[in-house]
């Protein structure tokens, strides 16, 4: 149990650590809005991290 515990430790902080060099920044493009109005994407970037959730309206 202890070898498998110690196996899933090291290969989460290996994924973890691999992903976080290979990350991306995101392209400067328009977004349709709800309202129908553009907006960049960059405006809503702070200094952290951004989630984009893709949502259907139908």
């Amino acid at each position: 149990m202890k070898k498998t515990g110690l196996f899933l430790i090291i290969a989460v902080i290996q994924f973890l650590t691999v992903s976080l060099l290979n990350a991306k920044t995101i392209e400067d493009s328009r977004i349709k809005m709800l309202n129908g109005e553009y907006a960049k994407i960059l405006d809503f970037n702070s200094d952290g991290p951004m989630i984009i959730n893709f949502w259907t309206t139908w």
